[in-house]
């Protein structure tokens, strides 16, 4: 959904491509195909978004912080 998320997406899929390459030189397509499926099927926000979800679950996870409360007169 944003620039910023298909670059992310640009080098992740390179950097999987370069990583695939070396370990199973004989079906690293294989392995570059499953991973798009596997982002697809469970990423569906992408990266970014799964980055964004677990900052709101990490944010909801913290109690808010109390006001103190004002001396009586």
């Amino acid at each position: 959904g944003t620039l910023v998320g298909a670059a992310l997406g640009a080098v992740i899929v390179n950097a999987g491509k370069t990583w695939f390459t070396g370990v199973l030189p004989e079906a690293w397509l294989f392995a570059l195909g499953a991973l798009f499926v596997l982002v697809t099927l469970f990423l569906p926000k992408g990266v970014l978004g799964l980055a964004s979800s677990i900052s709101e679950r990490w944010k909801a996870r913290r109690p808010a912080a109390t006001p103190t409360p004002e001396p009586a007169e």
